[in-house]
This record gives structure tokens, C-alpha cells and sequence, in this order.
């Protein structure tokens, strides 16, 4: 229930006795300085990143879905997965299917304009 600040990730999810009402804690972590991060999809996706895969993972109790992110910064073009945010001054310039955005099946090439 607490707010996760910006620029940080919840990375794992977990039954827990002392999260009165929900039942749930999280593993947070900062993804200053980072290029990759994997996430449980309730996850805030930090501003400028984007959802490349999506799976099942034991370790995001209550979704069971986890996230693999990567930050724009230095990159001019992407594959992402459709539900992804898409950074500012991006577009879409192709899609396909794909089993690597597990819940849509469908993933976008993004480029920086």
C-alpha cells in the first residue's frame, strides 16, 4: 500500500503477515544508473524505460507476472511489448506476434524520432 518512489522498481512480491489489509510486501530497488532491470508487473515502469518481456514468476506473488524493463537513454531503437509504455518522442513503426509478452502475444519495434 506505501507509494514506491520515482525511479525506483518493486523486483519481487511476497506473502507477508506484517502488510496488514493487502497481505503483501515488496523488494524495491533504484534503477539510477541501471540499463536492464527485472520487475513484478505491478511495478511502476520508470519514466523513459520500456517492458521488452513478460513471464510468469513465483517470485511477483498476487499477479504472478514479472517484467524484464531496459532504460531509452542510449538507444535509438527498441523491441518492446504492447502494453509497454512508449517514452516520449518514440513511435511505432512495426509489430508482430511474439511469445515474449506473455498476456498479448504482440510486441512493437519503437524508434527514437
Amino acid at each position: 500500500m506505501s507509494p514506491i518512489p520515482a525511479g525506483w522498481v518493486v523486483t519481487s512480491s511476497y506473502s507477508s503477515a506484517g502488510c496488514a489489509g493487502t497481505g503483501v510486501a515488496y523488494s524495491i530497488a533504484n534503477t539510477a544508473n541501471q540499463s536492464y532491470a527485472t520487475v513484478c508487473s505491478m511495478s511502476p515502469i520508470p519514466a523513459g524505460w520500456v517492458v521488452t518481456s513478460s513471464y510468469s514468476s513465483a517470485g511477483c506473488a498476487g499477479t504472478g507476472v514479472a517484467y524484464t524493463i531496459a532504460n531509452t537513454a542510449n538507444q535509438s531503437y527498441a523491441t518492446v511489448c504492447s502494453f509497454s509504455p512508449i517514452p516520449a518522442g518514440w513511435v511505432v513503426t512495426s509489430s508482430q506476434s511474439t511469445g515474449s509478452c506473455v498476456g498479448s502475444g504482440v510486441a512493437y519495434t519503437i524508434r527514437k524520432v
